[in-house]
């Protein structure tokens, strides 16, 4: 997983565009989640959680969302084959969200500023990918062999700017 930001400095008040890279790098096709509802506050998974530093202290964190998020469902998944990457906050059509920190942070002081992205895949068990409300008891059992084929791990990426 990569981060990027424009090279060269970053005018105060308005927001970074922080970009998102999650690419296969093994030798076998994958199963992968983007940010669904609640992921960036960790309410479900996968987790995508965010933050923004400024003089080593994190000075922006995502809101607290509506913990009535939606069902996971067969579309939320992507195979990716070997070499491929895509940007797991950028669709619109497959129900993945932008990372609301990444997307609403505007810093206020000069200086250096660590933009931070961590994603887990490591629940102890599938339901926990499942939203809260409207989730179908007929597909969980294609739901949870999906989900069985997400790589476990987690992934922290960081990008360093300069705001002037």
């Amino acid at each position: 997983m990569v981060l990027r930001a424009p090279t060269g400095p970053h005018p105060v008040g308005e927001p970074l565009p922080i970009e998102v890279e999650l690419r296969n790098i093994s030798d076998a096709a994958v199963w992968v989640v983007g940010v669904l509802d609640g992921s960036e506050a960790g309410m479900r998974f996968p987790h995508f959680r965010t933050a923004v530093l400024h003089g080593g202290r994190t000075v922006y964190r995502p809101l607290v969302e509506d913990p009535l998020v939606g069902p996971l469902l067969r579309s939320h998944f992507r195979r990716l084959r070997p070499g491929e990457s895509f940007d797991p906050s950028a669709g619109r059509d497959d129900g993945y969200f932008p990372l609301s920190v990444f997307t609403q942070f505007r810093p206020v002081e000069r200086g250096p500023y660590q933009y931070r992205l961590t994603f887990s895949s490591e629940s102890a068990r599938p339901e926990q990918w499942f939203g809260r409300f409207g989730q179908r008891a007929d597909e969980q059992d294609l739901l949870i062999d999906l989900i069985s084929r997400v790589p476990r791990g987690v992934l922290t990426a960081m990008v360093d700017v300069t705001v002037s």
